[in-house]
């Protein structure tokens, strides 16, 4: 595999730049999907909803696509869901020119593409492996988490914002041009990806009892390893947390921070900062202290950002509370996903990371709603406050747990 990897090591950058592009347009639709449903509608429940039902793929049938990975040539997979993304955006955008768009248009597109981002991202972290050597994994994983922070969340939504502003069509535009440059890039990548056993040609009925086995191998995986399992569980419980309260972010800004609005964007901006940063000094953390003592680490600082934040009305203290949670948050997740890449047999990376998101975005999209009603009963400050202490103990249980296993690594 070493040998295999070194020679596929330059393809890397375009994979990068390819899945970058993916996440500047994610970014650039989350951020303008709400803004075009607020333009018709009043109702906050109706605009809100835009969100949610992006996220709603992960809980409905994110366990299953780590099956349609492992049994697909990751390339041509992620090269038709972004075609097929781009394309239900490029709609869109000729509807809201047409005048022809609602609400409910809106749903599907944010549903389908949702989709199709739960869909790439699985088959995303197998394909690191097949372009790196092992040794280089944690570098390439924080390169690949600093683009999705640049374009989820920092580059993404702001362009997002901007170009709304210009015209209601061009941020959708915009989106479904980069996922067309993403499909180019991915065109040039050499041919490693295909599943390691390809499946014999099988009629409906008996596909669907082979899904059901493999998910199945998947899920019994996944309960016998216990260093993968006790992080998953861990980032179930980071997730919820953490959504809960970001859910209620904007209402901090303005209630406790005594911000303008518009200060919201800037402080995100500052949060993100902190998330590149982990892309360049990260993997020095985690070969210094190895897996088991980073992601403790990382748990306690966000816990400990929670805090502050909750008890802080500085909009200085706010921002650099907020650039840390960041980092943290980076670590902990480049970590992770390091870890099962080294230690998930390759044929079940795909159904074990889709179980990962699965736990993750589906914990996130209840802690979001856990959130807002909690601010609603507790108030916003509380809410900042709460999660701070379950991600404290679940990171160092896991800690203490493999406490007894090499610093250098999982």
């Amino acid at each position: 595999m070493v040998a295999f990897a070194a020679e596929v090591r330059k393809p890397f950058l375009r994979y990068w730049m390819s899945g970058f592009l993916s996440d500047f347009g994610d970014g650039v639709r989350l951020a303008a999907l709400p803004l075009l449903a607020a333009q018709l509608t009043r109702s906050p429940a109706a605009v809100a909803a835009v969100t949610a039902v992006q996220g709603l793929p992960w809980l409905l049938i994110g366990a299953g696509l780590g099956v349609i990975v492992d049994r697909s040539d990751r390339r041509r997979l992620m090269v038709a869901v972004d075609t097929t993304r781009a394309a239900i955006i490029a709609a869109l955008a000729v509807a809201i020119l047409t005048r022809t768009d609602g609400l409910t248009l809106i749903y599907l597109t944010a549903f389908t593409t949702g989709v199709g981002s739960a869909l790439r991202k699985t088959a995303a972290v197998t394909c690191v492996p097949r372009l790196v050597e092992p040794t280089g994994l944690d570098r390439a994983n924080a390169r690949v988490i600093a683009g999705q922070i640049v374009g989820n969340e920092l580059a993404g939504p702001a362009a997002g914002g901007w170009l709304f502003g210009l015209a209601v069509a061009l941020p959708f535009a915009v989106n479904a041009g980069t996922l067309g440059i993403a499909v180019l890039l991915l065109l040039t990548l050499p041919s490693v990806f295909r599943p390691v056993s390809q499946p014999a040609d099988q009629d409906p009925a008996t596909m669907r009892t082979a899904i059901r086995r493999e998910l199945s191998e998947g899920l019994a995986w996944l309960r016998r390893n216990s260093d993968i399992f006790d992080v998953t569980v861990a980032a179930g419980v980071i997730s919820a947390m953490d959504a809960a309260w970001f859910a209620v972010l904007v209402l901090y800004v303005i209630r406790v921070l005594h911000q303008q609005p518009g200060a919201y964007g800037v402080l995100l901006a500052c949060g993100a900062i902190g998330g590149i940063t982990v892309g360049v000094i990260g993997p020095r953390v985690t070969r210094r202290l190895g897996a088991w003592r980073s992601l403790p680490l990382a748990g306690l600082a966000m816990a400990a950002t929670q805090v502050a934040l909750g008890l802080t009305a500085n909009v200085i203290v706010a921002a650099t509370m907020l650039a840390v949670s960041s980092a943290a948050f980076a670590l902990f997740n480049m970590t992770a996903v390091t870890m099962r890449q080294r230690l998930v047999p390759e044929n079940l990376l795909g159904r074990i990371s889709s179980l990962y998101g699965t736990v993750a975005g589906g914990s996130e999209a209840l802690g979001a709603v856990a959130g807002g009603a909690f601010a609603t009963i507790a108030g916003v400050r509380a809410t900042m406050v709460a999660g701070a202490a379950p991600i404290a103990i679940v990171t160092i249980l896991i800690g203490w747990r493999h406490r007894r296993q090499p610093a250098g690594r999982p």
